[in-house]
Parts: C-alpha cells; sequence; structure tokens
C-alpha cells in the first residue's frame, strides 16, 4: 500500500529497506528444512540488485540490539559499491552478512564500537560481464567471538550451541554463494573477513 503512494526519497528508501528485511525473512521461512543447506544443493535465485540495499538492509536488522548494547557502528564502504549492478541470490547474501553483523555485536562490550570496510575489485569476463570480488571485514573492539563458538562454526566440534548451528549453517551459505570467512584476532580487536564472488553487468556498454 505504502509503495503506491506518493513518498519522498528518503520515505523511499526506509520503505526499499523494510521490503528487503521481510523478503529475507519469508526466504528464511522457506528454508525450515536444513537438510538441503547442509548438503549443498540450495536452489539460489539469479536476480539484479543493488549491493548499497543489502549494506543496508543488513546494518538495519542488527541496529536495535547495537543500540541497546551502546555499540556504534561506523562503516567504510567503497564508492563504487553504490554504482555497480550485481546477480546473485541478494537475499541470501543479505542473511549472511545480518548474521555474521549480530553474532559480532553480541561477542562486543556494551559501549564498544563496530567497523564495517567493504571493497570490490573486478575482473572482466567479456565486453559487458565482470565478475566481481566482494569482501566485508566487519571488526569490533573486546575479546571477540568466543573460540568455542569459532570451532563450531568450522564444524570442528560435535556439540553445538545455538549460536554455533546458526554461524555453521551462516558458512554454509557463505560457500553456496561463491564465498568464504575467515576470523582474525589482534590486539585489541577481532575480525569477521567475507569474500563473495558476484557477476556484474556493465549496462553502459550495452
Amino acid at each position: 500500500m505504502m509503495e503506491g503512494t506518493h513518498a519522498d526519497d528518503e520515505q523511499k528508501s526506509l520503505l526499499q529497506t523494510s521490503l528487503n528485511c521481510q523478503r529475507q525473512i519469508n526466504k528464511n521461512l522457506d528454508d525450515i528444512d536444513f537438510d538441503s543447506i547442509m548438503e549443498g544443493y540450495l536452489d539460489l535465485e539469479m536476480v539484479e540488485f543493488e549491493l548499497h540495499d543489502v549494506l543496508i538492509a543488513s546494518i538495519s536488522e542488527v541496529m536495535m540490539k547495537s543500540i541497546s548494547k551502546g555499540i556504534m557502528i561506523v562503516d567504510d564502504l567503497a564508492p563504487n559499491l553504490s554504482i555497480e549492478t550485481f546477480y546473485g541470490d541478494s537475499l541470501r547474501l543479505q542473511q549472511v552478512l545480518a548474521t555474521f553483523l549480530l553474532v559480532s555485536i553480541n561477542a562486543t562490550l556494551s559501549g564498544g564500537r563496530h567497523g564495517l570496510a567493504a571493497t570490490l575489485t573486478k575482473d572482466s569476463l567479456g565486453e559487458i560481464i565482470q565478475l566481481g570480488y566482494f569482501e566485508l571485514r566487519i571488526t569490533h573492539s573486546g575479546g571477540g567471538i568466543a573460540q568455542e563458538l569459532l570451532s563450531q562454526m568450522f564444524g570442528e566440534v560435535a556439540k553445538v550451541s545455538e549460536d554455533g548451528i546458526s554461524l555453521f549453517i551462516t558458512r554454509k551459505l557463505v560457500r553456496l554463494i561463491n564465498g568464504d570467512v575467515q576470523y582474525l584476532r589482534e590486539a585489541g580487536r577481532s575480525t569477521s573477513i567475507i569474500t563473495i564472488e558476484l557477476a556484474i553487468y556493465d549496462k553502459a556498454r550495452e
């Protein structure tokens, strides 16, 4: 109903973010059978999307949690992320990014700081098709995610917790959408590094 009304640019942006979050919730409900994810035969969508919209929707999903803990989220997104047209499963990507953001916020002490740095590099596959390498670094202060949870994410232990299952399934999704995840610990901070391969269509060369 709201889509059919006259809205300004800011209202349209908020509405689009809300719709993206709702679509992801519906997609998660459709994936109630996790066997397909675990076995690696999940059907993936190939749709056109703006990566910047996915990032904003992912951040909005964890904003209430970060506010309740007094955690500041500071982003440093490469300028070319907002001008490229991508193809892939945007809802799966949004789910992956939101999960890692939430886990990182849960592992950060109240009053801490979260940094998001996203970059994009490209390889040409033809005149108008390119392969994009998207990297998102989620850096947070403190000791970071517990080693036990990280071991569960990588499937290194038999007994897993609820958060461990979430991380394990999310990493499976990352692999299904042509990506991988790393976790680094440094003095006073920790970083989740999510890398994803995405197709880019250069409309300017049509």
